[in-house]
């Protein structure tokens, strides 16, 4: 008799929690379980691919619960825009994110920082655009370091090209390196600064994956100790807080003691610090150390997977690879050239204006494989109401990025590697593409300097290079599979060859590298 009792009262929850959420006009969404919602229903990884089904299901507003947190994912570039930007008053705030936020500790730089009335989210995007905003990233200075540091790149591709993964990853953190911390990067990374930032920064991917750790929805566990059945979350959150104080203060301590010693090199934190003129408080301190570790956590993980998606596309599409260095051939190759069609120098900056194709095939590797599929999420800190649905104050919400830039409307053939797209008067998909550094007063502050780094390689490896599927040992063909993972997103390992264009070219490449 208890028992069916029991069972009946248990029925009447069911019945009253789904009435509830009927009358309320919720956006529509997957049924999930009393108390614990959608969790079982969203995969470890790859979460965009899950939710995008459900778009085709469900529409481009779909709302899901997460051990109780309401939840609302946006797959629509009209959806994102109408409520992240047009709303944006009331949609740029973050949720706590208890694990990476509070226990990792990334709340102390920008991405998790909340915006309202929080004067140290303002002074942070001071910061950004004052460093790092469109005007800095035009500065000839800047430019001239980023293509210092690009053949770098093109010169470890050139000694070993097998290890194009690695050498991006290698590049692109040594760059960040030089502009945040004034760190040279041609003295082998004494320090191993390299390494203290990457680990930083798998930490960053590991915390925020949506639906992973149960303490984001039940913040009470973070008060468990770390020897308490089950809390595991919280050695890892020690791990990775560690690695995440070791990337605030070590490059720091770096520039204080070049400082000391008199012989400190360029660098936004020493520009900073000069600013200060050595009276700056504690308080400022930390906030600077935030702000250049949020500059690395910006680009040391997303232009790599950028740039390996470029390489990954141009052995799948070598018709678009010919494109573009005909493209290039014609604009650096002189008249009468004893060379022929080889070009004479690598691109720079200045030639961009006159390579419409390579900037649409950047804008083609921003679209085809996102480097953060859903983008960071936000919170709507009012109750709100869109399309005649109801949204709760506190209600996490996630801009489906990868579903918005897979949008056959506006993309078509969306899985198709197509530059073209962007050379017509049409400009919807270009603004669209926007998109891939997020939305709003949220927008990724560094999109400029990662824009023009991906741009400058890409130009100057179709100079130089020549991508193609590997062969095995019994000369078959190797199909390179396209698979990505990781909340920043990253081709699964692939091989391909990457050889010089012309032996011709190899002198003149040389002579470039020398400068």
């Amino acid at each position: 008799m208890l028992s069916q009792i029991s069972v009946l009262c248990l029925s009447f929850l069911i019945i009253g929690w789904a009435r509830r959420t009927r009358r309320r006009g919720y956006p529509p969404g997957p049924r999930g379980l009393p108390l614990i919602g959608n969790i079982l229903q969203i995969p470890q990884d790859r979460q965009w691919l899950k939710w995008a089904e459900w778009k085709a299901q469900y529409g481009d507003v779909i709302r899901i619960s997460i051990l109780g947190t309401p939840t609302i994912i946006l797959s629509s570039m009209q959806a994102a825009t109408d409520l992240l930007e047009s709303r944006g008053n009331i949609y740029s705030d973050r949720p706590t994110a208890t694990m990476a936020g509070e226990l990792v500790g990334w709340s102390r730089g920008l991405g998790y920082a909340q915006a309202s009335n929080n004067p140290r989210f303002r002074e942070l995007r001071r910061l950004f655009h004052q460093f790092m905003g469109p005007r800095a990233c035009a500065e000839d200075t800047l430019l001239r370091i980023q293509e210092r540091e690009n053949k770098r790149l093109l010169r470890k591709l050139l000694s070993d090209p097998d290890n194009f993964d690695a050498h991006a990853r290698n590049c692109t953190s040594s760059l960040i390196l030089v502009l945040a911390y004034g760190y040279p990067s041609n003295l082998g990374d004494p320090l191993d600064l390299v390494k203290i930032a990457e680990d930083a920064m798998e930490g960053f991917s590991v915390a925020s994956e949506p639906g992973r750790w149960w303490v984001d929805s039940f913040p009470v566990l973070k008060h468990l100790p770390t020897w308490f059945p089950g809390a595991s979350f919280q050695r890892e959150a020690q791990r990775m807080r560690a690695d995440l104080d070791r990337l605030f203060d070590v490059p720091y301590q770096y520039v204080k003691k070049e400082i000391s010693s008199g012989r400190p090199n360029p660098s936004f934190l020493l520009s900073y610090l000069e600013e200060k003129n050595g009276q700056e408080s504690a308080e400022e301190e930390e906030l600077v150390q935030a702000f250049a570790a949020a500059l690395y956590s910006g680009g040391a993980e997303t232009t790599p997977s950028a740039l390996t998606s470029f390489i990954l596309a141009m052995a799948l599409n070598p018709e678009v690879q010919d494109r573009a260095q005909m493209e290039i051939d014609a604009l650096l190759t002189r008249p009468n050239s004893p060379h022929g069609s080889i070009p004479t120098r690598l691109p720079t900056f200045e030639d961009r204006a006159q390579l419409p194709y390579i900037s649409a095939v950047v804008k083609e590797i921003w679209r085809w494989q996102p480097s953060v599929p859903l983008g960071l999420p936000h919170v709507v800190t009012q109750d709100d109401e869109y399309r005649g649905y109801t949204i709760e104050k506190g209600s996490v919400v996630w801009a489906n990025i990868w579903a918005i830039l897979h949008d056959e409307k506006i993309f078509p053939k969306p899985f198709s590697f197509r530059p073209e797209r962007y050379l017509t008067k049409d400009d919807k998909a270009s603004a669209t593409v926007a998109a891939a550094f997020g939305f709003g007063r949220r927008i990724c502050p560094g999109m400029h300097i990662a824009d023009n780094g991906v741009f400058i390689a890409i130009a100057t490896i179709l100079c130089m290079f020549r991508i193609s599927k590997s062969v095995d040992e019994q000369g078959k063909i190797v199909e390179p599979i396209i698979e990505y993972d990781g909340f920043i997103s990253h081709p699964r390992p692939f091989k391909c060859k990457i050889e010089l264009r012309s032996e011709e070219l190899r002198s003149v490449i040389d002579t470039d590298l020398e400068h």
